[in-house]
């Protein structure tokens, strides 16, 4: 035999070996072991300074199988203390909690309490001060005609640490599915200029900017939620946000202050 015909033999050899241990691969089973994960409490509401009236969701997570799915918790008793009054909220509708009061006090320290049968949850937070809006301004988006970039400017407070989130709204909208979560670790003090970018917008357009001024464990709470998004479903090792609730529950119990621009979208009949 040649030795161009032995290695051509050879590597066929090998091609079939291979071959061979691959069906074996494909017919032996793998058992995976999955634990139900038991149903947690999950809280989430806010303290903040708007007018409008706020809500606190109370729910009870399913098994791992049904994350999608959850379960209001009724007849709980949900209070919310300050240094100078408690409230009781009442219960408007299965698992939603109403606050009767509007435009909290920054720089008071709010408590939350609930007890739900004979588990107990809670968690303490203090309103910031909002921070004023300077002025916002618009440049069109270089990769596509229909894109806009708004630059929201704004003074950060100093010898103090910040965090913030900025949302964006077009003709009373949410239509920036984001976190946009930006901290002052480096500009305390400063101007902070921050570009944001969307598509599909017309001129004309009522434009919303709302800038938050988060509480510490907030802004990491939405940071946990931005991070998980980015990961998407099917991150091997996925994770809840960080929660500041003791008693087990996750969600969390934030506060914020906001300050709000309205606006009109420039330009002419054609979209950017």
């Amino acid at each position: 035999m040649s030795r161009s015909l032995l290695v051509s033999f050879v590597v066929k050899a090998l091609q079939l070996i291979l071959i061979s241990l691959s069906f074996c691969s494909c017919e032996e089973k793998i058992m995976v072991n999955l634990e139900e994960g038991n149903p947690k409490v999950v809280i989430e509401g806010y303290i903040t300074n708007s007018n409008n009236p706020g809500m606190l969701k109370l729910f009870k997570s399913q098994e791992f199988f049904n994350q999608s799915l959850f379960t209001p918790i009724e007849n709980a008793s949900v209070q919310i203390e300050s240094q100078v009054t408690t409230e009781e909220l009442s219960e408007e509708a299965p698992g939603y909690y109403l606050f009767s009061r509007r435009g909290e006090i920054p720089g008071r320290t709010y408590t939350l309490k609930v007890k739900t049968g004979n588990e107990n949850f809670g968690a303490t937070v203090e309103l910031p001060y909002p921070v004023a809006i300077d002025t916002v301004y618009f440049r069109p988006g270089i990769f596509h005609k229909d894109s806009l970039n708004v630059i929201v400017e704004f003074q950060d407070p100093p010898t103090s640490e910040n965090y913030y989130r900025i949302k964006l709204y077009f003709n009373r909208k949410f239509v920036v599915n984001d976190y946009f979560l930006v901290t002052d670790a480096f500009t305390d003090g400063k101007k902070m200029v921050v570009p944001i970018y969307n598509r599909y917008f017309a001129p004309g357009d009522t434009i919303t900017v709302e800038l938050l001024n988060l509480e510490k464990t907030t802004w990491k709470y939405f940071k946990g939620l931005s991070e998980a998004i980015q990961e998407g479903v099917n991150s091997q090792a996925p994770g809840n946000p960080p929660s500041n609730l003791t008693g087990g529950a996750l969600g969390i119990f934030g506060a914020y202050s906001s300050t709000v621009w309205l606006g009109i979208a420039p330009g002419t009949s054609q979209k950017y």
